[in-house]
């Protein structure tokens, strides 16, 4: 499992809560969910990206997930 706080996934600069997943996806899913909580503004204008500029994001996030270590047990 991999974990990352909310900023560093394209959230709030001040949102220091901890994301985790053990694919991309799954931590992009479990972002979604946070947001979606967390900061419902900023969900909805996720839903509303275009699709390059969503491939782009997830792009990003893939990087940044692989070059994560694994969380500590």
């Amino acid at each position: 499992m991999k974990q990352m706080t909310c900023a560093a996934m394209g959230g709030p600069a001040t949102c220091t809560e901890m994301i985790s997943g053990n694919t991309a996806e799954e931590m992009m899913a479990n972002g979604m969910k946070h947001a979606t909580e967390a900061h419902p503004e900023m969900a909805a204008d996720m839903q509303k990206m275009s699709p390059e500029d969503m491939a782009k994001w997830t792009a990003d996030l893939q990087g940044k997930f692989n070059a994560l270590p694994e969380a500590a047990a």
